[in-house]
């Protein structure tokens, strides 16, 4: 389909709970409904042999509730705390979750620095919340609307824990803000990220506010001029770009993203750390070349690395931060 944005899946290790210890019964996530109640995942260690039951703390522990792997609570007063139980040979364990703070709900909303300017970077920050599990994080994105009534609003950037956005020509016009949606520390989930061809208005609709999206008030129009055309793609095929979450350490070199081409692609990958910022050219012929970082390039105190990867007669880009410890 013409005009369709390029998908990029970045390969990433899932943002698994700790591991379970043997021989119990183990909450292994704690996460929030849409509806801002609580939901929760139950594991026996090792898996299968026994099944959860349920019951509800406020503060002695009632009845069993319900009995497998989820528990969805729905509403819950502050300060309950849920059991999960399983008993394997004759022997009963049990887990007891950390204390219910409340329905999540967002008291502030977020915000992004930056000017709504073509060609401008726009950096969200997180808005202020109540209630959850107490060590709850948000992903945060910003989002693009062609009008100040927020109608079809457009994701402008996949969703991460940071994500600064260049504003493309196509949004010359429209109107900006930041957006943030709140989960649960344990929630598991891979990245899942788009690759946006120059001059083109990302297809996909921005969340719409509800009990755990929160948006921020809009600015613009943007300035600048739109784009007529986007660039000419030459190439054959889709450069494809798997950008690490955290990096891994190969042959003395951290690497942080693999690049894959059917054919022979040249790419130019850009690497920052605060004010530093370096660019490599990497020529791929018809297989896999890595983004690597070598032993004092950066600051040893460093602990992330920005990457942009773009690539020569193909408008396909791509970026995020990388964790190296």
């Amino acid at each position: 389909m013409r005009g369709a944005p390029l998908l990029l899946v970045i390969v990433c290790s899932l943002l698994a709970p700790a591991i379970a210890r043997a021989d119990v019964i183990q909450i292994t996530q704690r996460l929030i409904g849409e509806d801002g109640w609580p939901r929760l995942t139950a594991n026996y260690n090792p898996y299968g042999l026994g099944t959860a039951s349920w019951k509800v703390c406020a503060p002695e522990c009632g009845p069993v509730v319900a009995t497998g792997s989820f528990y969805d609570a729905g509403p819950t007063a502050p300060g309950t705390t849920f059991q999960a139980s399983a008993t394997v040979g004759g022997t009963t364990t049990t887990d007891r979750s950390p204390a219910w703070k409340g329905r999540v709900t967002n008291v502030a909303p977020p915000m992004f620095d930056g000017e709504p300017r073509v060609g401008q970077p726009l950096t969200p920050h997180g808005g202020e919340w109540a209630g959850g599990w107490g060590d709850d994080r948000s992903l945060l994105g910003m989002r693009a609307c062609p009008t100040v009534a927020a109608e079809d609003c457009r994701v402008m950037a996949d969703f991460r824990t940071t994500s600064e956005v260049t504003i493309d020509p196509a949004y010359a016009g429209w109107y900006v803000g930041a957006i943030e949606t709140r989960i649960g520390s344990g929630t598991v989930f891979p990245a899942i990220g788009y690759l946006f061809s120059a001059g083109q208005v990302s297809p996909h609709r921005a969340p719409t506010p509800a009990q755990t999206v929160a948006a921020g008030a809009l600015s613009g129009p943007v300035t600048g001029a739109p784009t007529s055309q986007p660039p000419t793609t030459r190439l054959r095929f889709v450069p494809r770009v798997t950008i690490r979450r955290r990096a891994v350490r190969r042959g003395g070199a951290l690497v942080l993203a693999a690049l894959r081409c059917s054919g022979r692609c040249v790419a130019h990958a850009t690497l920052r750390h605060g004010r530093k910022a370096l660019t490599r050219r990497i020529v791929v012929t018809g297989g896999q070349a890595a983004v690597k970082l070598w032993p004092g390039t950066f600051s040893p105190r460093a602990t992330t690395v920005r990457v942009t990867v773009r690539f020569d007669e193909h408008t396909a880009t791509a970026g995020g931060s990388i964790k190296l410890r």
